[in-house]
């Protein structure tokens, strides 16, 4: 794992009647890592709808361009 984030995001979230959450502000921090099994183990299926492991040039078509940037940055 990276001993720095790869990127740092802030902003406002809309309100989520459905969630019973009103508007907030988020803070994402990401963090490159590598491992040596494929599995991408337990999620929050309440904010995950799924994961998986993905060619760098998919990812980036499906999440945007920070993908690169964590896997790119210096160790």
């Amino acid at each position: 794992m990276s001993p720095t984030p790869v990127y740092v995001e802030y902003g406002k979230v809309p309100a989520r009647p459905q969630k019973d959450e009103p508007e907030h502000y988020h803070l994402d921090i990401g963090y490159a890592f590598t491992t040596v099994r494929g599995d991408v183990g337990r999620i929050q299926e309440s904010e995950v709808a799924g994961a998986g492991w993905y060619p760098l040039e998919v990812a980036e078509r499906l999440v945007g361009h920070r993908i690169r940037r964590a896997v790119t940055a210096p160790a």
